[in-house]
């Protein structure tokens, strides 16, 4: 028998994925020998082993089809944190899924259960699924159909990875359960369908919104996990630096105003506004938000659904919302020349406006108002900052980015904000009221002492914190200069 001696140099990147591993030892496996597989060297597999002079463990590997196997030590500690966070909840689908038959019998639709039923195999393999989504705190779950070999994703750190996919003939049957849970119609085909759900775990129901479409193998389904009530998370662990973090409650202390935050879509502006919005004092304000849809739920915050269908959209909701008599209002997203104009009126008028926009940078929010009809000079006028962000996977704390079963073989784990901000002195209000190039803008924002989003990102990468590659693909560097004052 050998033992690993040491684990694999930095810099190696294995392909031990959270698939691989389960498909390397089966949960069983894991339970019965306490042990979990860790990574490829070569063709070896690094396995843990809490236990490594152990025989029978090394045999029932071996009987799995694997020639070299190295056991490595492990902690308890580490056997018991693996198996609950990772192996347990994919563990628990991958076994429920290994007793389902691979196809069913003309007389055997649903192996004797009610598909509408809690107990049906759709029902809880939905159940398992959206559990384990929930342990790695994916944000999206995608139900692709195939009639040979469907598949399951999550989208966990703002990347997609591979899950365990039921049988071809339960997919369809998945779909279904879906649909009842949201309250959609079970026989429509072929129009696509939205909706919501709610489900329960121990820390509180979470909303799931549905969104179904059919495609030509079937119908696609993506939920996207919302947050559970109450869990707004603070600009901290949002990882916002003190310096920045200090400037943007400040700004949300006013009394009127316009904070803007700019990104795309999936870059976290909405969770940072909610954030912002746990510094501002409730009890003495009225806080007020109009979004499509909520995601998340503050008792803190009287909160208005964007309704299209019943003629309420942002702008004519916000007119709605004037009447309110509010201190504070969040426009989750300005995107039309209407809404943007009541912004700017609000935010004149002795409210304090907090809204996102699509833009690639903290200045370009300037020129999205601006192509969007807004005045330039009512907009420098009332614009008390502008921030810009992005979110960055950090190197996984298990494996240090040697790449590991708990980081799904990528050497990243976890996600932390850079940010970029811009507020306005005189200089650079002037510039905007006159409509100067970005170019001009720039140089003004970097000599009153901006710090950019490259640069954030840099000083993450000189902590040790991420990688370049992994900057590269979310600020998407290639072929630029790649200089703190390139566009």
């Amino acid at each position: 028998m050998q033992r690993a001696a040491e684990k694999a140099p930095h810099g190696r990147r294995p392909e031990l994925t959270l698939l691989d591993g389960l498909r390397a030892v089966p949960p069983g496996v894991a339970r019965r020998y306490q042990v979990i597989p860790l990574r490829y060297e070569g063709d070896r597999l690094v396995v843990g082993a809490i236990d490594p002079d152990n025989l029978a463990a090394l045999d029932a590997l071996h009987r799995l089809g694997h020639a070299r196997i190295e056991l490595e030590p492990l902690s308890q500690e580490r056997y018991r944190e693996v198996m609950q966070r990772w192996y347990g909840p994919v563990g628990d689908i991958a076994e429920f899924a290994a007793r389902l038959p691979p196809r069913l019998d003309p007389g055997e639709p649903s192996l004797g259960f009610d598909d509408r039923s809690d107990e049906s195999p759709a029902a809880r393999f939905l159940a398992l699924t959206l559990t384990a989504a929930l342990s790695e705190n994916a944000t999206d779950v995608h139900f692709e159909p195939d009639r040979i070999s469907p598949r399951v994703r999550f989208r966990v750190d703002g990347v997609l990875v591979d899950r365990v996919a039921p049988p071809p003939w339960l997919a369809d049957r998945v779909i279904g359960r879906i649909k009842s849970m949201a309250g959609l119609a079970l026989g429509e085909c072929l129009f696509a369908q939205d909706g919501q759900l709610s489900f329960p775990t121990p820390a509180g129901s979470v909303s799931i919104r549905v969104s179904i479409v059919p495609s030509d193998r079937g119908e696609c389904a993506v939920l996207r996990l919302l947050t559970v009530e109450n869990e707004v998370p603070t600009l901290e662990q949002l990882g916002m630096p003190a310096a920045v973090r200090l400037q943007v409650v400040e700004a949300a202390a006013g009394q009127e105003g316009l904070i803007v935050f700019a990104g795309p879509t999936g870059s976290g502006k909405t969770t940072s506004l909610h954030a912002l919005l746990e510094t501002v004092d409730a009890d003495r304000r009225n806080i007020v938000s109009i979004e499509e849809p909520v995601e998340i739920h503050s008792r803190r915050v009287r909160q208005v659904p964007v309704r299209r269908e019943t003629g309420l959209d942002f702008a004519s909701a916000l007119r709605f919302v004037l009447r309110q008599d509010p201190d504070v209002i969040l426009v989750g997203e300005t995107r039309d020349t209407e809404t943007a104009e009541l912004v700017l009126q609000a935010s004149l008028a002795g409210h304090l406006v907090l809204t996102t926009v699509h833009a690639s940078n903290a200045l370009g929010v300037f020129d999205r108002f601006a192509q969007l009809g807004a005045d330039r000079r009512l907009l420098a006028q009332v614009t008390r900052l502008a921030v810009s962000q992005r979110l960055i996977r950090l190197i996984c704390p298990h494996c240090a980015g040697k790449a590991c079963f708990a980081c799904d073989g990528t050497g990243l784990k976890g996600r932390t904000g850079v940010f970029e901000l811009v507020t306005l002195g005189n200089e650079l209000a002037e510039l905007v009221r006159q409509g100067a190039r970005p170019g001009e803008l720039r140089a003004a924002a970097r000599a009153a002492g901006m710090r950019t989003l490259q640069e954030a990102a840099a000083e993450l990468e000189r902590k040790g914190a991420t990688t370049a590659a992994e900057i590269e693909r979310v600020l998407d560097l290639q072929g630029r200069s790649g200089s703190p004052g390139g566009d």
